[in-house]
């Protein structure tokens, strides 16, 4: 269950809405930087540097001990379209929040378009506002 929350995490839950690109929009490049670093605190190092997802999905290829290091690296080259993640006190308390939010508000996608992005279901929520 902890990686499925931390998997959601580095797809969801940004104060910015992410895309998702299909057809003739998607790219591999896009793909990963639809993605999202996140700061774990100290479960960071427990967990191989979990975190560093952008990176990851970028260049799977790199091992877990050089994937703090190549973000490092990639973060001026990937520019506006890096998200610097918020930085976490020991224990990543601030995710909750993020997470209840975006379960709150991304339930689905559209199936028409290539660019698309998640959207509220006013069914499953009562706020009006979204």
């Amino acid at each position: 269950m902890w990686l499925d929350l931390v998997t959601y995490l580095h797809h969801h839950g940004h104060e910015d809405k992410l895309p998702w690109y299909r057809g003739k929009e998607w790219s591999y490049l896009r793909g990963g930087l639809t993605t999202l670093d996140r700061d774990y605190g100290l479960i960071n190092n427990i967990h191989h540097d979990i975190g560093t997802h952008v990176i990851h999905h970028l260049f799977p290829q790199i091992p877990h001990y050089h994937l703090v290091e190549a973000t490092k690296a990639a973060k001026p080259v990937f520019g506006k379209y890096y998200r610097e993640p918020k930085k976490s006190q020991p224990l990543p308390f601030h995710l909750l929040g993020l997470l209840a939010s975006s379960m709150k508000r991304d339930h689905y996608v559209s199936d028409e378009g290539d660019v698309v992005y998640y959207q509220t279901d006013p069914k499953l929520t009562d706020d009006s506002r979204q």
